[in-house]
């Protein structure tokens, strides 16, 4: 009996003006979605070679230069003022979802003193920044959510309205078997399209050169697939679910779209606001104020030190003390660095905490992550950041201890690989895939929960 409702169902959804328009939406949009960010993962690929290559010509400059002090020489040029910059490469995955590859710096600059990240300039059309990437998660959480409502909205009131469903409750047929017919049928007849398209644009970005097919890529990518689908399943169940508590296709309708509304727009949009109001964090200027005040107390102690002790400016005591008056000023700037962090930090977990509300903040959580374009991306890229200018800062402070001063010998010769790298750490896909589990696992209790409840309400719903 099973099946003869499944069957049934699956007939009546092929033959509708419904499933043809879904279906073409569905090649439409998720095929439009990945042609349109495998063109941008493509050219943001090329662009990060071409800042490579002339990060290394402006080293390869610098180190050339014959003066080791002087008017610009090697030493100030590389130590000091235009420092050592590395490109950070794009995510592998990342013309599945921009996510925060937007934002996140394209290379890092490193002085003796500090370290900055290196924003795109003028390559990114500012456009951009006002509309949102319509890669494929955006298409799953927004354009595929919608689909997973209009498919099911009418499942249960829509056949009342005819009369089906009383004429089919009038045989000897179980409740619950004529709605796992209805699930299962309708959700066939909606992944199918999905699957459908997503493997089109797959293939499309395999033939475009933008992924090269590996475990861990087939691995990322298979997970994120059975993510969509698991996604798409709670917008269907909570269609369904509405469409046993109400008697109207019109009403169910209008209900649907009001949950979509809140759970895919105001929810995760509000929640970050709502957060940054909770939690707020400490402007920036005011830790670079802070930064100064440390900077010019050091200063002070300096210059204090020198006519306190009569020592030569040169002298081993006072290079003693310099170094640790300087190891002293570096602890002090990380320690507020790492306040400001901590702050950013509580905000982000509230932020997320309060978006995991809805399903479509979770989805987007977890999918960015697993292409490696989420939060944990962004902060492998700063900690790799923060990584290179400490070691470039040793780096300088071993160099000196081998030199002498300033107008004897020439100092020794930089080489290129000496100098400290850009190493920004790579996820593991079965680590980012335990890291996501968490959403994943709502998503789940979502999608059981609001079958349940249509499952329930369906066995007392009146069919007159």
């Amino acid at each position: 009996m099973l099946r003869l409702l499944i069957r049934k169902e699956i007939l009546a959804h092929v033959l509708s003006l419904r499933f043809t328009v879904t279906f073409m939406l569905f090649l439409i949009m998720v095929f439009a979605g990945i042609y349109v960010s495998v063109g941008e993962h493509n050219l943001e690929t090329r662009r990060h070679g071409s800042r490579d290559r002339a990060y290394r010509h402006k080293l390869d400059d610098i180190l050339k230069e014959p003066r080791d002090w002087g008017a610009h020489g090697r030493l100030e040029r590389l130590f000091w003022m235009e420092g050592k910059s590395d490109a950070a490469p794009p995510a592998e995955l990342s013309w599945l979802g921009q996510g925060l590859q937007s934002v996140m710096p394209v290379g890092a600059r490193v002085t003796e003193d500090r370290s900055e990240p290196l924003g795109r300039g003028l390559a990114r059309n500012p456009l951009l920044g006002l509309l949102s990437a319509p890669d494929f998660i955006y298409m799953v959480n927004v354009v595929l959510s919608l689909l997973a409502i209009l498919f099911m909205f009418d499942a249960v009131c829509g056949e009342k309205e005819t009369g089906t469903l009383r004429l089919m409750l009038s045989n000897s047929v179980p409740r619950h078997t004529v709605l796992l017919g209805k699930w299962i049928g309708g959700y066939i007849c909606l992944s199918l399209p999905f699957l459908v398209a997503t493997a089109g644009g797959i293939g499309y970005a395999w033939v475009r050169g933008a992924w090269t097919p590996s475990a861990e890529s087939a691995i990322r990518i298979v997970a994120l697939v059975l993510l969509a689908c698991l996604y798409i399943a709670v917008f269907f169940n909570v269609s369904l679910f509405i469409s046993t508590v109400t008697h109207s296709a019109a009403t169910s309708l209008l209900v649907c779209l009001l949950v979509w509304v809140v759970f895919t727009l105001a929810v995760p949009n509000m929640a970050p606001v709502t957060a940054k109001i909770v939690e707020p964090t400490p402007a920036p200027q005011k830790i670079q104020a802070e930064k100064r005040a440390i900077d010019e107390e050091i200063e002070i102690r300096m210059d204090r030190l020198k006519l306190t002790t009569g020592q030569l400016q040169y002298g081993d005591a006072m290079e003693k003390a310099r170094e640790k008056l300087e190891r002293e000023r570096r602890q002090r700037h990380r320690q507020w660095d790492a306040f400001y962090e901590r702050a950013c930090q509580r905000q982000m977990n509230l932020a997320q905490t309060l978006g995991r509300l809805s399903p479509s903040a979770s989805w987007v959580y977890a999918a960015t992550e697993l292409s490696g374009t989420g939060p944990r991306a962004y902060e492998r890229l700063v900690t790799a950041m923060r990584r290179m200018g400490e070691e470039f800062g040793d780096f300088v402070q071993k160099y000196f201890k081998a030199g002498t001063e300033p107008g004897g010998r020439d100092w020794p010769r930089i080489r290129p690989d000496q100098l400290p790298a850009l190493k920004v750490a790579r996820g593991d896909a079965l680590t980012d895939i335990g890291a996501v589990m968490g959403d994943v696992s709502l998503l789940v209790v979502e999608c059981v929960v609001f079958f349940m409840l249509g499952f329930v309400r369906f066995l007392r719903y009146d069919a007159r």
